[in-house]
Parts: structure tokens; C-alpha cells; sequence
């Protein structure tokens, strides 16, 4: 199965900002507006108290300018053991159905693309998209809580470090969540990269 499989598909609501429940418009970082050029959004979700649903923990969208900045503050470190752990993930989902001319969308913004659980099965998960005037053009990709976890690990101190600034800077967090985190450093990082 190959993952950057070319899309050209109206932006799923999934992706869309919890604030204005509308597409975002402009990087999260610069504050630019996207325009022609490649740009990524992130979502992050962690079950509520009671198990019933899903919570969103923090949400991003960030142009390619400024992801090509970001990569350049990750550490050689990290980045060569990130890369061995995508190489080890290799394809474990089974698409069922889908190939190369027909992709279930639905399927894949609903399980995790390292483990195959669906959503339900999640505690928290991340949900990330690459998209092109105002198209998503990649395969999205949902992450469980277990490659998150897995993820945070191979991050050397210095790369933490760096994703708690840009957590803490520019991401958007509920008003209810953000109040709780106004004391405390948050456990969670973006993932994408």
C-alpha cells in the first residue's frame, strides 16, 4: 500500500477548525495565507472523563514554509530514529476493498493507520492531512494512542523541547483545556512531520 497516494478531494469536515467549523485559511505559525502552496493541518482528540466521546486536545495548520523551518529544529537524532520507526510501520492497515484508483476516505479518517483500530477503540488519536489550494491531495493519516506513544519516545530532549514551544505558541485549544493547562506543561506534542 502506498500512503502519499494522490488525492484531489474537498477537505473531509474532520479537518475543519473547531473555531470557525470552517476550513483554516492561514498558517498557524506566520500567519500567512496558504495560497497556491502545500500546507498541513493537524488535529489532536482524547476521549472525555466519561468514555462517551472525543474531546479536541489541539489543532494546527501550518504552511510549507514554515514546516520546512520546524524540520530544521528537530534534532539529526530524532529525525534518523523517526524515520527508522516509518520504515519499520511499513503498511500493517488492511484497506479491504480499496486500491490504487478507489481509496475508502471515510475508512481512513476513522482508523489508526499504524494499528488498523477504528476510532472506537482509541483513547486519543491524531488526525493529519496534507492539502493544496484548499484540496486534500494526500492520503490522510489517523494515529493511535500507541504510535503516539511510541512516537514521543524517539524524540531526543532537545526535539521535545522544541514541540513543547511550538505547543505552547500556536496551537488552538478549547477554551475549557486551555484554562486547565494554564499551570501545567502539556504531555502532548504534534506528531506530524
Amino acid at each position: 500500500m502506498h500512503f502519499f497516494f494522490n488525492f484531489n478531494e474537498d477537505i473531509p469536515e474532520q479537518f475543519h477548525s473547531e473555531e470557525t467549523q470552517k476550513p483554516p485559511t492561514e498558517c498557524s505559525v506566520c500567519g500567512n495565507d496558504f495560497g497556491h502552496k502545500h500546507y498541513f493541518i493537524e488535529k489532536a482528540y482524547q476521549k472525555t472523563y466519561d468514555n462517551q466521546n472525543f474531546e479536541l486536545s489541539f489543532e494546527y495548520a501550518i504552511c510549507e514554509r514554515c514546516k520546512k523551518d520546524m524540520m530544521l529544529s528537530i534534532s539529526k537524532e530524532s529525525m534518523e530514529k523517526i524515520q527508522e520507526y516509518a520504515m519499520q510501520i511499513g503498511a500493517p492497515m488492511n484497506m479491504k476493498d480499496s486500491t490504487r484508483e478507489k481509496i475508502d476516505l471515510e475508512f481512513m479518517l476513522n482508523h489508526c493507520i499504524a494499528t488498523g483500530k477504528s476510532i472506537e477503540e482509541l483513547k486519543e488519536y491524531h488526525l493529519v492531512g496534507i492539502f493544496k489550494e484548499g484540496k486534500l491531495v494526500q492520503l490522510p493519516m489517523l494515529y493511535g494512542e500507541d504510535f503516539i506513544e511510541e512516537y514521543s519516545e524517539l524524540l531526543s530532549e532537545e526535539t521535545k523541547g522544541f514541540f513543547d514551544d511550538f505547543f505552547n505558541h500556536i496551537t488552538v485549544l478549547p477554551p475549557s483545556l486551555a484554562k486547565l493547562l494554564e499551570d501545567e506543561k502539556p504531555s502532548k506534542r504534534p506528531v506530524f512531520i
